[in-house]
This record gives C-alpha cells, sequence and structure tokens, in this order.
C-alpha cells in the first residue's frame, strides 16, 4: 500500500458499506431558452387565468353583459395560456382590441407579479394577482388579461427577466393604451434599487402611474424619491443578512463536507451517518447528505482520464464518443465541459467552495463571473473520494495546459455574432437538424468559413457536420437571388398575379350585412331586456333558466359578430392595381441594400428570406465534404410593404391589401450550396456551340477558358463524367520574387501589336513571333482577342477563325510542295522554312485530296472511253 493516500485508487462502488446506498443522480436538463425563462408550467397559468376570470367578472359584471370578458371553458383558458406565453417571449399586443373596454372604466393598466425561488409556491404570483386586481377596481381601472405578465421563479437581482423586460417594452409602447402600473408590492418589481430608479424614472417620463397594492407605494405622491430611498435601504440590508447567513451556513456545509450544488460527473450523494450509523438529520428533520461516488458513472469519469492521459484521444474524440454513448443519459456534451472534467480536482477527491461568484454589472447590462481570493476559498479533501490516482490527473493537467499554450486563440477575445453581422448571411442560417444558429468557425481576412458548432462533435444528435465558406454561401444565393427571386421575369409575374386577384376581388358583388346587423342589435335587446328581468326575480329557479338563455344568445351573438367582420373584409374594395415599375424600384433599392455595409445588408436579407434552414446531404463519389440545401420561404410582398411604407410609395395600401390576405401560396425553394468547378458552370454554354461544329480551340479563343476546361466541360454536359483530378499535378506553385501589382495576360499586351503586324505588314505569325519573342500559339490567340466578332462568326458557323493572308503565302505553299514531293518530312520543312507545321500538314492533305480527285477523274475517263469503243 502506497504511503500517500492519493496514490491510491478509490474503492469500487461495490465495497461501500451496505448502510451507505447512493441516490441517484438528478437527470440533466437543457439549458431553457432565454425566451422561456420565467415560464411555469401550462397548468400554474391555467390556474392563473381561471382565478383572474374569477375575480374580474365578480367585479366587472357589466364587462360580462357586454360580451368583454369570455366565459370559463377550457377553449378560453386554452387560448388564455397560449396568449400569455406569447407575450412573455416578446409578442405584441392589439391595442385596438383592447378600446372597447374604456366604454366601462375610466383606464386601463397593467400588472407584473413575481417571485424568486423553486421552493415557493407558486400559487404566489394568484395570490398578489388578486391583490393588484381588488387595488384596480377601487380606483375604477381594468387590468385587461393582455396587460398581465409575471416571472415565475426569478430572482428580483435580475433586471434582464424576461417577463419584466416584455413588460417594459409594452409600457414604453405609445401604441398601448397602459395607465397605471400595479405590483403587489414594490419589492415585486426588483430587488436592485437601481432598476427601483430606472424603472420609478421611465414610468415619470412616460406619465403613466405606479401603484403598490399592499405596500401603498404611489409613485404619483411628493415624497415617491424619499420611500424609494427607504425602500431601498430596507432591501438592501434584507438582502445582505440574508446572503451572509445562507453563505455562513454554505461554508460550514462545505468545511464539513456536504453536498452544494450540482455534483460532477462520478458524483452523487447520499445520507451522512453518525458513528453509530443513524442518519443525521437537521432541525427540521430532513437528512443531510454528503458527496460519494455514483456506481454508474463512476467508471465513465475514470474512463475519461483514461482515454486522453494514456490513450491519447483526443478531446474533440471523447466528445464525440460520449454523446455517441449518452453517457450521464445527456447528448449535450461539448469539448468545454469535457476540458473542465479533466481539469477539477475533484477527480482526486479534493472539492472547493467558493472560488468564483456572479456579479451583474450594470454597465455591460450582463453577469459576470469574478474569482475570489485564495484566502475566501473552503477546500474539503477525503481520499476516499478519489476516482484516479494523483499522477493520472496531474498527466492530463500537464496536457491540457500544453494545449492551452499552444493554442492561438489562447488570450484572444472571442466575438460574438449577436454584436453585429460580420457576414450578410450572419443570423440568417440556422442548422436544420438542432435548430442553432450557423456561425463563423473560421474568421479569417480572405478565408471565413460558417458552420454548426455542435455538428462536428454530434451535440444533442446534430449531423451538420461540414462547414461552407462564405464565398460560396453569398455566391449561391445572391446569385439565386438575382437570378431568379428579383430577375424582371419574377417581378412582372407577382405584379400580374398581383393584378389578376386585384380584379377578381373587384368583381366579386358585394354582400349586405344590414340583416346581420339588425339581428345583432335584435339579440342584444333581447340579452339587456332578460338582464332587467333576473334584476327583479328572485325564484332561483328562474333565474337560472335566464342565465341559460343569456348564455346561449351571448354565444350566437359572438357568431354573428365573427360573421359580419368576415363579411366587412370581404366588402372592402380592393385598391388600384401595381405598376411593375414601381415594384422594379424598391427591388432596385434591396440591391443597393446590399452595397451598404455588412450588418445594414444582413438585416435586408433577413428581411426578405426569414430564417434559412440547412442540412446536408452526401456527394457521390466524394469521400469527405457535403452539399448543403438551404430551405426557406422568401417574403417579398412583406418586405416590398415595408420598404413602400418606409418610402411613402402610392403602391404601399395595396401592398398592405395583399400581405392582409391570402391570395398566393408560400413557396418553399431548396437552393443547394457548394463549389461548382469551372467546367459544370460553362457546360452548357460550351456545348451548344460545340453541337454547332466549333473546334475546342475556337471555342477556347471565343470564351477565353483553357482548352482543357473548355474540353472537360463538353464532356459532363454530354455524359455526366467528371475529369479525373491528380493531386500531384494541381498544386499550384507560389513564384517568390518582388511583390508589386500584376500584369495582364501576355496575349492582351500584344494584341494590338500583333493585329498591326498581321493586317497592314501581312507577315506571316513565324516572324511575328520570332520578332515579339513570343510563342506561335500566343501570337495566333493575340490576332483572335483583337478580332473578337470573327472568332463569334467562326464559332457560330462551326468553322475555323478567318486569320487572313500574309504577303508571300503562295511562293511558301510552292516550295512546300516542291520539298513534299522530294520526300522531305513536314517537320524537317517546318523548321526548313520557318513556317507553322500545320501550315505543311495542311499543305500535305490537299495534295493527297487533289491525287484522289485526279485519279478518280482518269477512271472515269478511261470507263467513258471503253463504253464508247464498246458501242
Amino acid at each position: 500500500m502506497s504511503a500517500n493516500p492519493l496514490q491510491e485508487v478509490a474503492e469500487t462502488p461495490s465495497s461501500l458499506p451496505a448502510n451507505d446506498s447512493p441516490l441517484p443522480r438528478s437527470k440533466r436538463k437543457p439549458r431553457r431558452d432565454k425566451a422561456e425563462r420565467g415560464l411555469p408550467p401550462d397548468t400554474e397559468l391555467a390556474d392563473l387565468a381561471t382565478e383572474y376570470l374569477h375575480v374580474q367578472m365578480k367585479r366587472w359584471p357589466k364587462l360580462v353583459e357586454a360580451g368583454l370578458l369570455p366565459a370559463i371553458d377550457d377553449r378560453v383558458i386554452a387560448q388564455m395560456v397560449v396568449d400569455f406565453k406569447d407575450r412573455h417571449r416578446g409578442g405584441e399586443v392589439d391595442a385596438e382590441a383592447l378600446r372597447p373596454l374604456l366604454k366601462y372604466a375610466d383606464k386601463l393598466a397593467g400588472d407584473y407579479n413575481r417571485y424568486s425561488c423553486d421552493n415557493s409556491d407558486p400559487k404566489s404570483i394568484i395570490d398578489q394577482l388578486v391583490n393588484v386586481l381588488e387595488k384596480a377596481r377601487q380606483e375604477n381601472r381594468f387590468i385587461p388579461w393582455q396587460y398581465v405578465y409575471a416571472d415565475y421563479s426569478v430572482s428580483g437581482l435580475n433586471p434582464s427577466r424576461q417577463g419584466y423586460s416584455a413588460y417594459k417594452e409594452v409600457l414604453q409602447n405609445k401604441d398601448q393604451l397602459i395607465e397605471t402600473t400595479y405590483i403587489d408590492d414594490f419589492t415585486r418589481a426588483s430587488r436592485d434599487e437601481v432598476e427601483w430608479w430606472r424603472l420609478a424614472y421611465l414610468s415619470r417620463r412616460l406619465q403613466k402611474r405606479m401603484i403598490g397594492a399592499g405596500d401603498g407605494f404611489d409613485l404619483s405622491s411628493p415624497n415617491w424619491d424619499t420611500m424609494i430611498s427607504v425602500y431601498g435601504l430596507l432591501s438592501r440590508l434584507f438582502i445582505k443578512g440574508l446572503r451572509e447567513k445562507v453563505i455562513r451556513g454554505m461554508r460550514g456545509a462545505a468545511r464539513r463536507g456536504g453536498c452544494l450544488g450540482k455534483l460532477s460527473l462520478g458524483f452523487t450523494r447520499r445520507a451522512r451517518r453518525d458513528d453509530d450509523g443513524n442518519v443525521v438529520r437537521d432541525k427540521e428533520g430532513n437528512p443531510e447528505y454528503v458527496p460519494c461516488k455514483d456506481p454508474q458513472t463512476c467508471g465513465e469519469r475514470r474512463q475519461m482520464f483514461e482515454l486522453f492521459a494514456d490513450k491519447c484521444w483526443s478531446v474533440y474524440r471523447i466528445t464525440t464518443d460520449f454523446n455517441a454513448r449518452e453517457v450521464d443519459g445527456w447528448k449535450g456534451w461539448t469539448q468545454a465541459g469535457i476540458k473542465k472534467l479533466l481539469w477539477s480536482p475533484s477527480a482526486i477527491g479534493v472539492f472547493i467552495w467558493n472560488k468564483t461568484r456572479r456579479e451583474y454589472d450594470q454597465l455591460e447590462k450582463k453577469w459576470a463571473i469574478i474569482k475570489n481570493p485564495r484566502r475566501d476559498w473552503v477546500v474539503h479533501y477525503d481520499p476516499s473520494l478519489a476516482i484516479v490516482p494523483v499522477s493520472t490527473w496531474s498527466a492530463a493537467r500537464k496536457k491540457l495546459s500544453a494545449m492551452r499554450r499552444k493554442n492561438p486563440l489562447t488570450g484572444r477575445k472571442m466575438s460574438r455574432n449577436e454584436n453585429s453581422a460580420t457576414t450578410l448571411f450572419s443570423g440568417t442560417l440556422f442548422c436544420g437538424y438542432c435548430g442553432s444558429e450557423l456561425r463563423l468557425i473560421r474568421s479569417a481576412a480572405n478565408y471565413k468559413v460558417m458552420g454548426c458548432y455542435n455538428g462536428p462533435n454530434g451535440v444533442h444528435g446534430c449531423k451538420l457536420s461540414a462547414s461552407k465558406s462564405t464565398r460560396i454561401i453569398e455566391e449561391r444565393l445572391l446569385n439565386f437571388f438575382k437570378d431568379k427571386l428579383l430577375s424582371d421575369k419574377e417581378v412582372e409575374a407577382l405584379v400580374s398575379n398581383a393584378n389578376a386577384y386585384l380584379a377578381q376581388e373587384a368583381a366579386k358583388p358585394r354582400q349586405n350585412t344590414k340583416p346581420l346587423k339588425a339581428s345583432i342589435r335584435a339579440k342584444e335587446a333581447s340579452i339587456e331586456k332578460s338582464f332587467h328581468r333576473i334584476d327583479g326575480c328572485k325564484d332561483e329557479a328562474l333565474i337560472e333558466a335566464y342565465e341559460k338563455r343569456i348564455s346561449k344568445q351571448q354565444k350566437e351573438v359572438q357568431t354573428l359578430k365573427l360573421e359580419l367582420r368576415r363579411l366587412d373584409s370581404e366588402n372592402t374594395r380592393p385598391p388600384k392595381p401595381l405598376t411593375a415599375d414601381a415594384v422594379k424600384g424598391l427591388i432596385g433599392d434591396l440591391r443597393g441594400l446590399l452595397n451598404q455595409e455588412i450588418p445594414a445588408a444582413a438585416e435586408s436579407i433577413r428581411a426578405l428570406t426569414g430564417p434559412i434552414t440547412i442540412r446536408q446531404e452526401k456527394i457521390a463519389r466524394r469521400k469527405v465534404g457535403a452539399r448543403w440545401i438551404a430551405t426557406f420561404s422568401p417574403t417579398l410582398v412583406s418586405w416590398l410593404r415595408q420598404r413602400a411604407k418606409a418610402k411613402q410609395c402610392p403602391d404601399s395600401v395595396t401592398l398592405e391589401y395583399l400581405s392582409a390576405r391570402i391570395w398566393i401560396t408560400p413557396e418553399t425553394l431548396e437552393i443547394p450550396i457548394d463549389q461548382v468547378p469551372k467546367y459544370e458552370r460553362i457546360a452548357d454554354e460550351v456545348r451548344k456551340l460545340a453541337d454547332k461544329g466549333a473546334s475546342l480551340e475556337t471555342i477556347s479563343r471565343l470564351t477565353g477558358i483553357s482548352r482543357d476546361t473548355v474540353r472537360d466541360g463538353v464532356r459532363f454536359s454530354r455524359s455526366g463524367v467528371r475529369p479525373s483530378i491528380n493531386v500531384r499535378t494541381c498544386k499550384r506553385v507560389r513564384k517568390k520574387g518582388r511583390k508589386g501589382p500584376t500584369l495582364p495576360p501576355k496575349k492582351m499586351r500584344l494584341s494590338a501589336e500583333v493585329a498591326r503586324l498581321r493586317d497592314q505588314e501581312k507577315l506571316p505569325f513565324v516572324d511575328i513571333a520570332q520578332r515579339l519573342k513570343a510563342a506561335e500559339s500566343t501570337v495566333t490567340r493575340a490576332y483572335d482577342l483583337a478580332h473578337q466578332a470573327a472568332v463569334e462568326a467562326a464559332a457560330e458557323d462551326g468553322c475555323t477563325p478567318d486569320r487572313g493572308r500574309c504577303v508571300g503565302d503562295e511562293k511558301l505553299k510552292e516550295r512546300i510542295r516542291a520539298l513534299l514531293t522530294s520526300g522531305r518530312r513536314p517537320a524537317e520543312i517546318a523548321r526548313f522554312l520557318r513556317c507553322n507545321a500545320k501550315l505543311v500538314y495542311y499543305q500535305r492533305r490537299l495534295m493527297r485530296l487533289e491525287s484522289v480527285q485526279s485519279s478518280a477523274k482518269r477512271s472515269s475517263r478511261q470507263a467513258k472511253a471503253k463504253r464508247h469503243r464498246a458501242a
């Protein structure tokens, strides 16, 4: 046995005493979205909505008579729950729908409620709401359900609470009808005196009242600032005393080795026992707990160190393996989480408490983690809880330190995409598998790459493992916008369909709504008469019968009002038709917006396309990489409406009318995003020229593309065969030399001089090449560049371009024919006469053709003479 207990590997779970049965680890829960924080289960919201209707129907009977407070049933409660959740997430409130309430109340008001701890009773929100509604009724102010906000189990020290922030947004909206804000007591709004002053000054600036239903606070009183100061002092003393008591208790528990917070992987808790084996309980009778090794995950923690330190697995590989096996029932393992577990001293039985603290930074508007001085740490060491030896843990720490030193991002502050868009599609692309926003995973100046952070590791089951260059993404999507979505053809089709719909709506006959309005008035009068009869009636059975009749008639009135609203909408005269020129002008504005700064251009693209989801699919005959498929539904009409309204365009009324109606089926588009080789992009173009008979060389001269690329494009267009790529021959050699501006190609620099020498001085291409010290092929390319029209005509006719004639061509041909007749080879003749070898081969081909033709004529004459002699 080793002398140092830290060197011993901890006991296995099977060796633990029988009376020390560990409790199961708590299940890991995914982190809630920011917009979801403060929302309770739907059952709690249903109870809140039911209690709201009970109190309001009791206090505001006239609203019940008018049908502005619905009857309590499951459908109404479910709709109220959905409305509360939508507003909590930041949804808008329709203020126009609340204006009829002003006939029965002096003003409309809002309400905010909150409680702090998960251990508190959720009914506290209901009790606060009831107090607020009673206080508002005393002041003859009605609180609609649309103005009720709350945060469940959220600390008042956090000023960025979702429900609180959503209510302040509604409060600042000038179109909303909130005149007074009611809270049960001032501490419900916040536990931070700074946030109190901000809320108070915000309400005074907006000239809106703030009333505390329980503590009597009134923002309109002369001593409101004194009351805030007193409340702030009392709240600060209360929070400070409570925090000191909690920290003192937690410090003592940490010193005694108790459980504080969530235990890391490999550990769980068990009941503490005294020397006699009895469970130690607190004054309330609850057992005290201490950490112990978890039988299910202890081996996983030990295996993590073995894979990293002994088998040299990378953190990426360990993360992928943990997600694939769902260790601890969790698929959200990340590389940062694995590194923290490898670095943590809890693996050797050392537990540190109070190492850091969280404080809210009022300037930065976020929570900051601050490291406490070492003297404030509480360190507890239990050798029996060691999962791995110190030697293994030290080796893992040294390896992590070396990785951190070598990492080029060490010490560099990472930028956040939420602050400002860094690319044209930042904040627009989302993963189709896990829903995360695609961000820059490489942000070099000229080589920016976007991808999903969860994809490479398979976090949360994400399969988007491939990444794409922003150049490819922007090129493919912007070209689609230019060629398809924003093309003149598509705009004209959109305008044509819209005008056809407007003409169809204008041709519809108008419905007569007078009988329907008369029926509604008659039923409302009957309901009013029934209410008067109830007032003087004492028979309970008769009253119940009247109530059933009123309820039935009220439902009929609501149905008739919905029908009347529909008919009024259909009877609305459609505005004037759209004009194609005006719509094209608005789209021209979009093209201008794309040329602005990246954040503004990104916002314009996001308004046009909406969220774009990305998935991937494998590419045949390719081992690595994948093709992205972008799926989105463009909202061109909505974007045009916003632009027309901003510019006060005459077509804004028509676009507003079209946006409010279903006249076109939203089209879901799928765009492949991948690097398209050059030969594939030009395949259709070069095939058309090749089918007309143009040679590859002529097409190359016409398009300015190399002959090999043209050949690959024609082959791919006809057979779909891709060229085989030799990696060795594709490596580019970077030329080392002086830095400076790059010169244009040689054929472009010599184009004018070659055309002059050939057309004016009638020199052959061989002499021109020697004079200009260039290759003969370069000279011919330069000539074709200067005579582009002739090359285009030759490509259309499928023949070789006419490159003129030089002086002495006939004499040169005679000398070539004489040398060919003497038996000299074409290559020798070309070197001897210093001419193009093609010319020599061409003359030899003509001589052979003339020989064949002459022999055919001679045979024909002989046959004719033979027939003549026979006759």
